[in-house]
């Protein structure tokens, strides 16, 4: 009985005190199209989500981001299939964290499958960490 005495009153106690995810420090910057050739600023340990229409249509492929590795730590790249509409390759997002304070160009470039293919700027934004 006493053991079930205490689980309750932790329960209370954590209801009580609202250790729940705090939404104020759930932060996340999120970028898309839009967001191309401004700046974001963000502040360590802050998490920048883009989120871009993948340019497989014109038979492009996302190739790696680019980015000063001692600014940002790329956490996850995720694909989301798009509709069954003709041309609808769907979303790519990629999640950043802000490791340390300084300034980097994020940039996501797209290119064809053929050798020497020239690659496109689909995405650049400015992030500053502080």
């Amino acid at each position: 009985m006493k053991l079930f005495n205490d689980c309750i009153a932790v329960i209370a106690c954590l209801v009580i005190t609202g250790c729940h995810k705090d939404k104020n420090n759930d932060t996340m910057k999120q970028l898309t199209i839009a967001d191309v050739g401004s700046t974001a600023s963000v502040t360590m340990g802050e998490t920048i989500s883009l989120t871009l229409g993948n340019p497989g249509d014109g038979g492009y492929h996302f190739n790696d981001p680019e980015y000063k590795t001692s600014v940002l730590t790329l956490v996850s790249h995720t694909h989301q299939n798009g509709s069954d509409k003709t041309g609808d390759f769907g979303n790519d997002t990629w999640n950043f964290t802000a490791k340390a304070s300084g300034t980097t160009t994020l940039e996501v470039t797209a290119s064809r499958s053929t050798q020497n293919a020239q690659r496109v700027s689909v995405f650049a934004n400015e992030i500053t960490v502080k």
